[in-house]
């Protein structure tokens, strides 16, 4: 007798083998639900049955969670998202209608991700060029860390957009309301490395070897990381306003 072998994606983890961030009881159930491929790294975003469960309390099972999300109870970037797998990331903006909340997704230096609730701003979204391409008829398209592409279509995009550089996007109509370029005197954010979640001026850009590297300025103490580990946020201060 032949077995079809089971295809696709897995959606769930033994908790043991969770990323540590996911902070759940390891030994009380043994598995976990699962992000399935998406805008995020499974390794570095949260479900949005994790979020509603875990973290914001609002459902005390699975189960129950699925309900609100089947009735169009989330939000992610401005879009109604049903599936309890669904990955949300880094700048991603959780909205839940039903208690006039939302919540945008910033780097954490304890948790690696963490939640900090907005008042305003919840239309708009920052989003990091990770690559950039050149289309027929000199169209360029920007690649975006949260797996958006955009085109534009200005003579000068490609001397004006560059990677590492941010832009200020509308959720609704996914078109750039700002340009944030990655250089010095900047006000940027870390998401990787020993340093995530560490915010600063950029006060100098160099090249090491083959890597640039950044140095911030935290409040008076000074640090450098890989210039590909740094977000870009504003002029003086984020574009965006990054909640509590």
């Amino acid at each position: 007798m032949r077995f079809m072998a089971r295809k696709g994606h897995s959606l769930i983890v033994r908790r043991l083998n969770a990323p540590t961030f996911w902070r759940i009881p390891r030994k009380q159930y043994e598995y976990a639900a699962k992000p399935k491929p998406g805008p995020h790294p499974a390794t570095n975003c949260f479900t949005i049955v994790y979020v509603l469960r875990d973290l914001l309390k609002v459902a005390r099972t699975l189960a129950e969670a699925k309900i609100i999300l089947n009735h169009g109870g989330v939000m992610v970037d401005g879009k109604i998202r049903k599936n309890p797998h669904f990955p949300v990331g880094l700048m991603d903006i959780i909205e839940i209608p039903g208690l006039g909340k939302a919540y945008r997704v910033l780097p954490d230096p304890l948790y690696n991700l963490k939640l900090s609730e907005v008042t305003e701003d919840t239309k708009y979204k920052l989003c990091k060029i990770v690559n950039k391409s050149t289309q027929r008829g000199g169209i360029v398209q920007l690649n975006m860390h949260d797996g958006k592409n955009l085109i534009v279509k200005t003579d000068d995009a490609n001397a004006v957009y560059h990677t590492n550089d941010a832009v200020k996007i509308d959720v609704n109509s996914n078109e750039i309301a700002d340009h944030i370029p990655m250089k010095e005197g900047m006000i940027a954010i870390v998401h990787a490395g020993i340093n995530n979640g560490r915010m600063g001026k950029i006060t100098k850009i160099t090249r090491i070897l083959k890597n640039d590297v950044a140095t911030l300025d935290d409040k008076g103490t000074t640090f450098e990381t890989r210039l590909e580990y740094v977000f870009v946020l504003g002029s003086g201060k984020p574009a965006i306003a990054l909640g509590t």
